[in-house]
């Protein structure tokens, strides 16, 4: 039997062990596209993949996979762009030439700036000393800017390969997906996708340009830090936005505290007037202003109900810790990782309380002063 590769994950087709990747109950050759069980259910059924990726599968493929000459496009979470854009992903690619694609536009808030968008990314590519041959902000749900893309691959790729590289759930496979769809004559997606991080298992070559070179999508990377690693996979549909987010504001005096959820809470602690807090969330997150008054009793007590995510049956253990932070200029991001952010206008004290293994840092807000 010739070694069949299943297009929805990259697993080489096998019918022996359906606990093992590429199980599928019957392979038929003559098919041009097959599909193990996995991805079947996954792509009819939103089934969650129980065998997922994990990021010493994504160091060997991808370690392969950059000896080869190639364009690669690294794909970042616009909406999470810090916890996606990390220098694991960035040290490998600095010889490389590089598009860098900040996806999901479709998220942000219609009043948004792109042009601040591009250069808030270009101030950023810049600080981590990471070179970038373009630019693009797209959204490959709502193909968004997807043509002036196309054609910046056309331009660099010199008759070559292109990879597409990235965090997990940044949507490499998405805007692979919208790429062929919009410019084949296909209409549906070629590529599995899942809110589950690892749901890519091995690299899928999809050839697509005339000279017979290909794309090629990849595992994504998991960031071990985020709000989706710290979670049971019941609560993901929850964390991830699906359509523009609201920003939701609050005027705090000291002693109040937001709370997103029942993961996050921040306290305004010391400030000289009246503090703005605009939180970017998912509208399926709860955001939640009350005095900081046995806070964390509170959300014991209503996680899952009042307060989600995590969901009621999601028995993740959290586990608290605390941190200080000072906000010392106007207008700053607290970046809460795979959940979102709080835009804070004024200078001063916050002190946060988050479930540990979450990242959680200031940055220069993203949408300007």
């Amino acid at each position: 039997m010739k070694n069949l590769i299943c297009k929805g994950c990259g697993s080489k087709l096998q019918n022996l062990d359906e606990n093992k990747p590429g199980f599928i109950n019957k392979i038929d050759e003559t098919k041009s596209e097959l599909y193990c069980k996995r991805c079947y259910r996954l792509m009819h059924y939103n089934e969650f993949p129980k065998i997922v990726a994990n990021n010493e599968d994504y160091e060997l493929i991808v370690d392969d996979l950059l000896k080869k000459k190639g364009l690669i496009v690294l794909v970042v979470d616009l909406f999470d762009f810090t916890g996606s854009f990390i220098p694991k992903i960035m040290d490998k690619l600095r010889d490389k030439h590089v598009i860098l694609v900040a996806n999901k536009l479709d998220l942000l808030p219609k009043s948004v700036n792109v042009s601040n968008i591009l250069s808030w990314l270009s101030y950023m590519t810049n600080r981590y000393f990471f070179r970038v041959d373009a630019i693009h902000i797209v959204s490959s749900k709502k193909e968004y800017n997807i043509d002036p893309l196309m054609n910046t691959i056309e331009f660099l790729r010199d008759n070559e390969d292109v990879y597409f590289m990235g965090c997990a759930n940044v949507g490499k496979s998405s805007l692979i997906n919208c790429l062929i769809k919009r410019f084949s004559s296909r209409n549906t997606d070629i590529i599995a996708t899942s809110p589950i991080p690892g749901t890519t298992l091995s690299s899928i070559n999809i050839p697509f340009f005339e000279d017979n070179h290909s794309f090629i999508d990849t595992p994504g990377l998991i960031n071990e830090r985020n709000a989706l690693s710290c979670l049971n996979e019941k609560s993901y549909d929850l964390l991830l936005p699906k359509k523009e987010i609201k920003p939701i504001s609050y005027q705090l005096e000291e002693g109040n505290c937001v709370i997103l959820g029942a993961i996050f809470v921040a306290a305004l602690v010391n400030a000289k007037e009246t503090t703005t807090f605009t939180a970017y969330v998912s509208d399926n997150v709860t955001v939640h202003r009350r005095k900081n008054i046995d806070t964390l009793e509170f959300i014991e007590k209503h996680r899952g109900q009042l307060l989600v995510p995590p969901v009621s049956d999601d028995k993740s253990k959290l586990h608290f810790i605390k941190k200080v932070f000072e906000i010392k200029d106007n207008k700053q991001d607290l970046v809460i990782s795979g959940l979102g952010f709080i835009t804070i206008n004024k200078p001063c004290t916050i002190e946060v309380n988050v479930i540990d293994g979450l990242d959680v840092f200031l940055r220069n807000a993203i949408f300007g002063k």
